[in-house]
């Protein structure tokens, strides 16, 4: 009997969980979270650096017709004394190219690069300033990773010209765009985003973006930050599609030399 009563307890609490997570909460008990944490990316993140690896690709009917491969270290860094629309900036520094060591002050070069896949992306979906120009919707439940999450679509308002879209190269162009986020039900945080461009600066063809996040904790302090970035740019032809694709992995955060890890 006592085995049997743990056994029950056990899946009565099973069954309280998953009630509760299938009862998603409302939009408006969720976004001011969600934005919250933007903001502490945006202003409490403290300066750190971390390993990147980049693979730039040419893709040709769907193969890879060139492909670079990248190593750097990246860095975040708060501007908090400067008055500035944008407090946390990002820089690099690349260590090799395909294997090789890079000549010295030698640009980011390869087949496709994105730009603002690590912050512009939430920012851009998720800050509280932007949420006028956006439409957002509770969608339910899914599970990623083994994990279930809440879903929030997302779309921008029609005719919005106040989010730009920021290009590597420096091309602007009033963000028009819908996508998908999921979140962590326990600390509601982007555990994934993805966003489709439906007027990328490149006229042409359709450009997909997505975004992986994980928990580190840097200085005492729980942030979730970016582990993948993976954007596709696909042109369309008569024959076959061209394109391009660029994926960002981040690992092995630091501050002041203090190695953290992802947790899982």
């Amino acid at each position: 009997m006592k085995s049997r009563f743990f056994l029950g307890v056990g899946l009565l609490q099973l069954w309280l969980c998953f009630v509760s997570l299938s009862q998603s909460p409302k939009l408006e008990q969720m976004l001011p979270q969600i934005q919250q944490h933007v903001k502490d990316f945006e202003l409490l993140l403290p300066d750190f650096i971390c390993d990147e690896t980049i693979i730039s690709r040419e893709l040709d009917g769907g193969i890879i017709h060139h492909e670079t491969v990248i190593e750097s270290t990246f860095r975040g860094i708060q501007h908090r004394d400067e008055e500035k629309d944008r407090p946390f900036t990002e820089s690099r520094e690349i260590k090799s190219v395909d294997g090789h060591p890079p000549i010295q002050g030698q640009p980011l070069k390869g087949p496709f690069f994105f730009g603002g896949g690590f912050s512009s992306v939430l920012d851009e979906v998720f800050s509280q300033k932007n949420q006028p120009y956006f439409n957002y919707r509770v969608a339910g439940l899914e599970k990623i990773e083994g994990k279930v999450v809440f879903v929030i679509n997302f779309e921008t308002k029609e005719g919005q010209r106040e989010i730009l879209y920021r290009d590597i190269s420096g091309i602007r162009a009033a963000v028009q765009g819908k996508g998908k986020a999921w979140i962590d039900p326990r600390s509601m945080n982007v555990v994934r985003v993805e966003f489709h461009y439906l007027n990328p600066p490149v006229n042409e063809g359709v450009l997909e973006v997505s975004i992986d996040y994980a928990p580190v904790v840097i200085n005492g302090r729980e942030f979730w930050m970016p582990k993948t970035v993976t954007a596709e740019q696909t042109v369309p032809n008569p024959k076959h599609p061209l394109g391009g694709q660029y994926i960002a992995s981040y690992s092995n955060y630091h501050q002041f030399n203090v190695s953290v890890k992802f947790k899982y």
